[in-house]
């Protein structure tokens, strides 16, 4: 993995890290909503990465196992946070004001 990639991983992670940390207790569900679409985006991200990182290591026949499993994890965990938030907006739009 190269430099670049890794202090762009490292900065997502300390970026998250400090957001997670300011969260209120109670969020509306548009907030809600922001946050399970951000996941999933994060999770795609995380997908993709995983994919890159195969490719370069292809002579590692031992690791790309792992990661095409990673990269299924992350893609699954992309479909289902989706599918919550897709939920979530179709329930919200269902109550009354």
């Amino acid at each position: 993995m190269g430099h670049s990639k890794q202090q762009h991983i490292a900065k997502a992670f300390e970026e998250l890290a400090a957001t997670r940390a300011h969260q209120s207790d109670t969020s509306s569900d548009s907030e809600l909503l922001i946050a399970m679409s951000d996941l999933a985006a994060i999770s795609g991200l995380v997908g993709q990465l995983a994919t890159q990182t195969r490719q370069e290591l292809a002579e590692w026949a031992t690791v790309g196992p792992h990661l095409r499993q990673a990269q299924e994890f992350a893609d699954g965990l992309a479909r289902c946070l989706n599918h919550a938030a897709g939920t979530l907006a179709f329930n919200s739009a269902l109550q009354p004001a």
